[in-house]
């Protein structure tokens, strides 16, 4: 507990302004964030869905492509399969949290192979894999968005629960003995210039 002093209640009150201005400014955040997350939640569960049935479109075509050109040749076409660098995670802040901004190239094939002992079903298959693997990046982007930026509601929300529940009472507690301390103090020292002027008197 702080000494009752003039000083030390001047020093309380304007700590405990701090903090309800810091308590004001994380539940303002812890708003902005949750915001970020649910919208994030919504384009996730439509890209799950889309994710699924296209996950199922492209087995379906390649179990399909598989029976018309042969085990043998299929591995021979996924043995054609080119690296693709064109990846490129950066991070992007949001209300100081770091979450994933994927960019990559839409556009470029990710397999290459002749047309010798293909068939159409070759050409889907690579297709839907394709458009798969897009969806999926994008899916990645907005799950571990949605991880982070949780995480982060729960880190602001702690903070803002410990200034409301523990630091702020408890300086409101202290200010309270402090200005209870200096008024009585001051009482007496009022009865006692009394005393003593009565006496003069």
């Amino acid at each position: 507990m702080e000494l009752p002093t003039k000083s030390n209640l001047i020093k309380i009150k304007k700590s405990i302004a701090l903090s309800k201005q810091g308590h004001e400014l994380l539940e303002k955040k812890r708003f902005i964030l949750m915001h970020e997350k649910e919208k994030r939640e919504e384009d996730l569960l439509k890209i799950e869905k889309e994710m699924k049935e296209k996950e199922e479109e492209a087995f379906m075509l390649f179990k399909k492509a598989n029976v018309e050109i042969g085990i043998n040749d299929m591995r021979n076409i996924a043995s054609s399969i080119v690296k693709d660098n064109s990846i490129d995670v950066k991070n992007i802040s949001v209300m100081g949290v770091e979450i994933p901004s994927i960019n990559y190239d839409r556009n470029r094939p990710l397999i290459r192979y002749g047309l010798y002992e293909t068939s159409e079903m070759v050409d889907k298959a690579v297709i839907a894999f394709y458009e798969f693997r897009l969806i999926f990046i994008k899916y990645v982007e907005l799950k571990t968005s949605i991880e982070r930026l949780n995480e982060a509601i729960i880190k602001v929300q702690k903070r803002a629960s410990a200034l409301k529940n523990i630091i702020i009472p408890k300086d409101e507690e202290t200010e309270k003995y402090i200005s209870d301390v200096i008024d009585e103090r001051e009482r007496e020292e009022f009865s006692r210039l009394k005393i003593i002027k009565r006496k003069m008197l």
